[in-house]
C-alpha cells in the first residue's frame, strides 16, 4: 500500500483569504443598509396605512417588527446571491444562520434614533456575515453545521436576555 503524500492530504478547513473576508464584511454592511431601508419602506408604505389608521389597533405596535421580518427574507436572498458571486463556501448555510441570528433586529433597534438604528444594523449584519463565513469552513459538513447551530443558539440566547 502506498503512503499518502502531502499532495494527497486535503486540509481540514477550506481556505479563506483576508480579501474575501473583507468583501464579505462589506457585503454584510450593504445587506444591512438594504435591510434597514426596506424595513422603513415596508413599514411606512404597507403596515402603517393598513394597520395603524386606528390608534387602538395593536398591530401598529408590531409594524416595525413585521416589516423587518419581510425585509429580512428579501435581503437574505440578495445576500445569498452576493455570497455566491464572491465564491464563499456554503453560502446558503451562512445566509440561513445570519437570518436566524438577526431575526427581530428591526424590533431591537426600533427604540434608537434612525442613525443609531442604521449603524447598529450595518455593524450587526457585517459582523454576522463575516463570522458565519469564517465558521462554515470545515470540510466536514456535519461539523460545520453543528458548530453553526451552536453559535446561532448562543446568539439567540444572548439576544433574549
Amino acid at each position: 500500500m502506498a503512503e499518502p503524500t502531502s499532495s494527497d492530504v486535503r486540509p481540514v478547513f477550506i481556505e479563506l483569504s483576508p480579501q474575501t473576508l473583507v468583501r464579505v464584511a462589506l457585503l454584510g454592511a450593504l445587506v444591512g443598509v438594504a435591510s434597514w431601508l426596506l424595513t422603513a419602506l415596508i413599514r411606512q408604505i404597507i403596515f402603517v396605512p393598513l394597520f395603524c389608521g386606528d390608534p387602538a389597533n395593536s398591530m401598529c405596535v408590531g409594524a416595525t417588527g413585521g416589516a423587518g421580518t419581510i425585509a429580512l427574507f428579501v435581503v437574505a436572498v440578495a445576500g445569498l446571491l452576493g455570497l455566491v458571486r464572491l465564491g464563499v463556501y456554503r453560502p446558503l448555510l451562512v445566509v440561513v444562520a445570519a437570518a436566524v441570528s438577526l431575526w427581530g433586529i428591526a424590533s431591537w433597534t426600533a427604540e434608537f434614533s434612525w442613525v443609531e438604528s442604521l449603524l447598529w444594523t450595518i455593524v450587526l449584519y457585517s459582523l454576522v456575515y463575516t463570522v458565519f463565513t469564517w465558521l462554515v469552513r470545515p470540510r466536514a459538513f456535519a461539523f460545520a453545521a453543528g458548530l453553526t447551530v451552536v453559535v446561532v443558539l448562543l446568539i439567540r440566547l444572548v439576544t433574549a436576555l
